[in-house]
């Protein structure tokens, strides 16, 4: 029943959602909000000259600056002065003040919106009593679309801020803004969403986040708030279903720092080797990146929940998966016909045909490009070549290059080799690259279709031995595969080359896949946990190269005779 009407309840926030416009006060500063909801335009400085205080304007500065400045000048000073004033319930006259000294520095389009100004402006103060003033003023307002909005406003200011008896108060709003509207937008679907996460009644965020189908950064965040709140009420169900109906793993910088926030309060809180061991199963199987914090978090969890003594080593694993500490194997990591095939299949079905026929490529390319790979396939290795001859600078060492890396494959390794570009002509790159070798094809596709989806599937069309050399990271294209995300990015590391470049000396580098699996490994002496730091320059699908080695001693010695 609760899952049937928070689903109506999101179906229908479209229809709301441009009405609804709070968004915009729900920012880190006002001073972005401004540069934001009023970009500038070639009129404005009559506008604003119009509405301003004669003491706040100067023809020397910027128009437009001087009015986003003045106005958070005015902010901030109306900020100073009520909460000089204090806490208190505001009456109908005060409530009006408020509103004529918001709208001095709101154009006459934003003013209707001042009750969102204003609770913004009592988050900052922390003033509860008046905050509740301003709610029952706009419950009388026609169309109720603001009184929702301040609803949700305060419902999110009493989740932030925590006031005494703040549990009861979000409960309160919350059924208060149901009463008033069946229909909630993204914005307030997360107030609701974060104000329930701290009270008693947080199962419910059970029944909203099932409605939340679009996985956006907001239904990320939701995804986490609900997993750390599961954490906190110690229902390890909740946390272990919602990590299992994770069917794509997202790549965001800052959703994965919330993942890694989650586990590491995860394996604080449960401590039991059962409990540990099922975490782990699932990290391996989504692949989870950890970092450094992370890691250290699950050995002191590994360490606690056993009788043994243990020592630990920062370390690194060679190309051939052996532990440079322990001397130990690694897991290799192999990849199926039939894992190669369920890959095919997405990059055809949802990336080249679906729904993307007209965007990503026609049907008549994609007839033709299937006919070649049928003809001159397999290969051995797929080449985008753009991501060589689109370089800058922009010389002809580049066709060098490219003849350099190709022969290299060709006579050196015996491969045979796909060309894929676009835009450059076959003629032009095997004349301007020297590459005309009968183990050499070129494929150039058209300037609308996607070169990137076109090498990934001419490379798995040739099996699960076919190397793909690009330095591309396909961020976009894991995402449009679904749910064989992971198979991809499996497939992705271990049959990737990247290469890097120097210029100076016109030289080049290929850096072939790791074969071992990165993910948390046990074996009968202890555990081997990969961790890596998720910086920008963080390549999403370049496996950890450093590893915590744990393993068990004996004797004062552990098992591989190295002295405590």
């Amino acid at each position: 029943m609760m899952a049937t009407k928070w689903s109506r309840l999101w179906q229908a926030s479209a229809a709301l959602r441009t009405v609804l416009c709070h968004q915009r006060i729900e920012t880190r500063s006002l001073s972005f909000f401004l540069s934001k909801r009023y970009p500038v335009k070639q009129n404005v400085s009559t506008k604003v000259t119009q509405q301003l205080p004669v003491r706040y304007y100067s023809k020397d500065l910027d128009p437009w600056e001087d009015d986003r400045n003045v106005r958070i000048r005015m902010f901030d000073d109306l900020k100073d002065k009520v909460a000089a004033e204090g806490d208190k319930y505001m009456s109908l006259a005060e409530l009006e003040t408020l509103q004529m000294e918001i709208n001095k520095f709101t154009f006459a389009e934003e003013q209707p919106m001042w009750p969102c100004v204003a609770m913004r402006l009592l988050r900052i103060t922390e003033h509860i009593e008046r905050a509740k003033s301003l709610v029952e003023y706009t419950k009388d307002w026609p169309g109720k679309s603001m009184h929702t909005v301040v609803l949700g406003l305060f419902i999110k200011m009493c989740s932030v801020k925590r006031p005494p008896g703040y549990q009861e108060l979000i409960c309160t709003s919350v059924d208060a803004l149901l009463q008033v509207t069946d229909v909630l937008d993204d914005n307030l679907c997360m107030c609701v969403f974060e104000g329930l996460s701290q009270t008693n009644r947080w199962l419910e965020c059970v029944s909203i986040l099932e409605t939340m189908t679009v996985p956006d950064l907001a239904y990320y965040h939701a995804r986490e708030l609900l997993k750390s709140t599961a954490i906190k009420h110690r229902n390890l169900d909740v946390v272990l279903k919602l990590v299992d109906d994770e069917k794509t793993v997202d790549d965001d910088g800052f959703v994965s720092i919330m993942r890694q926030e989650t586990l590491q309060e995860y394996f604080k809180t449960f401590n039991e080797p059962r409990e540990i061991q099922q975490m782990i199963r699932r990290i391996r199987h989504h692949r989870y990146p950890l970092i450094h914090q992370t890691a250290l978090v699950l050995k002191d969890s590994i360490i606690r929940g056993s009788e043994d003594k243990w020592s630990e080593h920062i370390t690194t694993v060679s190309k051939s998966a052996m532990c440079k500490s322990c001397g130990n194997r690694l897991e290799t990591v192999h990849i199926s016909d039939q894992e190669v095939a369920q890959v095919k299949n997405a990059i055809y079905e949802k990336g080249l045909v679906g729904e993307n026929v007209f965007i990503q490529t026609s049907p008549k390319e994609f007839q033709r490009v299937q006919s070649f790979i049928d003809d001159t396939g397999p290969y051995d290795i797929v080449v985008d070549c753009l991501n060589i001859l689109l370089m800058r600078p922009d010389t002809q060492w580049k066709f060098r290059l490219l003849r350099s890396i190709v022969m290299d494959f060709v006579e050196q390794k015996g491969m045979r080799v796909l060309l894929m570009t676009r835009g450059f002509g076959k003629r032009s790159v095997l004349d301007s690259a020297k590459l005309h070798h009968p183990r050499v094809e070129v494929l150039d596709v058209e300037k609308q279709s996607t070169d990137d989806l076109y090498s990934i599937y001419a490379a798995v069309c040739s099996g699960p031995s076919c190397f793909l050399l690009s330095n591309d990271e396909f961020r976009d294209h894991a995402h449009i595969v679904g749910d064989s995300k992971i198979t991809f990015r499996k497939w992705q590391q271990i049959r990737q080359i990247r290469f890097s470049l120097d210029f100076g000396l016109q030289k080049y580098h290929l850096k072939h896949p790791a074969r071992y699996s990165v993910v948390p490994q046990q074996d009968a002496r202890g555990w081997h946990i990969p961790f890596d730091e998720m910086s920008e320059k963080r390549i999403k699908f370049k496996p950890a190269d450093t590893w915590l080695c744990l393993r068990k001693k004996a004797g004062g010695v552990d098992k591989d005779g190295r002295k405590a």
